[in-house]
């Protein structure tokens, strides 16, 4: 009998080895599977972090731009207006970095976007120290304090541009090609000479500025005037007058605790009667200030005095004019000369006196007279805001 062949020895351990490498191979395309998904997951994350922050970036650069221009192009306007807008554009770094900051970058991205973030903390902090500068020589210090400061600030510009472009330089192949965002556009922006000749237009701005800080651009009263007789406005019969004074901020800089006084002389019980409020002015705003429970002499002329002041100053405008309230008695105006407007000054919380009509010895004591129910009068000034009167009217006398 013929021996058997070796060749078919080990026939059935070979059909035991197809299972594990079949099993095998299931396992690494799995996990090949598996670890492309995983990156594809990945880049999707990445991708959706940088669609994110690319409108912010955007608007930094513009934010960058736009302080590039007015320190190397400086606009026509008041040197206030000037500053507020570089005031702005360190508002708005301040918000675009919160706003990166607060989208949570994926672990592959976590050094690219400290990168970003480090750029744009140091815009934010650029532009403060830039419009801190600049306001401080609105204040008057000189120029060669003020531009180190400046200088200062574009040292943080070109720490963020530099950031930046290690920011674009880390971030993964996704597509995406980040744009240039840049703060100093040029070799010859912020340097020494070019902060010299801003800090120097700011200044010449600055002598362009009004010196008269407030304006009363109208009065009206309430009852309106039904004529005017002599130079004087004859109002309709009231038993107390309400006054409505609009007051403008002319310095383009935003004004606090203005006082805006209203005083009649002669009054119902006395030679004066004076009503005081205070409004607060955003730049360049204007406001109607209505100031009522003022109480005149019937059928008898009087002056009406209107004053506006910064806190704790002098009255920085004033307007005056004659008015009557018709009595029972009321026949006219009287048709004798009337001697000149006489100049009043009011200062928040002084008193305010005003000869009576007539000379005489005594003195009558002092009253104070609430305020009657508010009326409002506004202008026909679309920006204009009317703010009724907080502080009750107070009433003076002299000797008559």
């Amino acid at each position: 009998m013929p021996p058997r062949s070796t060749r078919r020895r080990g026939g059935p351990q070979r059909w035991l080895i197809i299972p594990f490498v079949v099993t095998t191979l299931v396992l690494l395309v799995d996990a090949s599977m598996h670890a492309r998904s995983t990156q594809f997951e990945r880049a999707l994350d990445s991708q959706d972090w940088v669609d994110a922050v690319l409108p912010e970036i955007t608007a930094s650069t513009a934010q960058g731009l736009e302080l590039a221009n007015i320190t190397q192009h400086m606009p026509a306007g008041p040197a206030g207006a000037i500053a507020e807008e570089i005031s702005g554009i360190a508002s708005q770094a301040a918000s675009t970095y919160r706003a990166v900051r607060s989208d949570n970058a994926p672990p592959d991205l976590a050094t690219a976007a400290g990168l970003l973030q480090a750029c744009l903390v140091a815009r934010e902090q650029g532009a403060q120290q830039f419009a801190a500068g600049v306001q401080h020589l609105l204040e008057g210090d000189k120029s060669t304090l003020v531009i180190p400061v400046l200088s200062g600030a574009a040292g943080y510009f070109q720490l963020s541009d530099s950031a930046y472009q290690l920011f674009a330089k880390d971030l993964p192949e996704l597509g995406t090609t980040m744009p240039a965002s840049l703060w100093i556009p040029g070799a010859g922006a912020y340097q020494p000479a070019s902060l010299a000749s801003f800090t120097k237009r700011l200044v010449a701005a600055v002598a362009k500025t009004p010196a008269q800080p407030l304006l009363i651009d109208e009065v009206t009263t309430d009852p309106r005037a039904l004529s005017t007789e002599e130079g004087v406005e004859v109002l309709s019969p009231a038993s107390s007058i309400s006054v409505t004074a609009v007051v403008a901020d002319s310095t383009q800089i935003a004004q606090q605790g203005v006082w805006v006084s209203a005083t009649i002389s002669p009054s119902g019980g006395a030679p004066s009667q004076r009503v005081v409020t205070t409004v607060d002015l955003n730049a360049g705003q204007a406001k109607a200030v209505n100031m009522p429970g003022l109480t005149a002499r019937l059928s008898t002329v009087t002056e009406l005095t209107v004053s506006a002041g910064l806190t704790g100053g002098a009255a920085a405008d004033t307007r005056q004019l004659r008015i009557i309230v018709p009595g029972p008695d009321f026949s006219g105006v009287p048709t004798t000369a009337l001697a000149p407007l006489s100049s009043t000054t009011s200062t928040p919380g002084g008193a305010t006196s005003t000869t009576g009509p007539g000379g005489g010895g005594g003195s009558a004591s002092a009253s104070t007279t609430q305020p009657a129910a508010t009326t409002t009068t506004t202008s026909s000034a679309p920006a204009v805001t009317t703010v009724p009167t907080t502080v009750p009217a107070t009433s003076t006398t002299t000797a008559t």
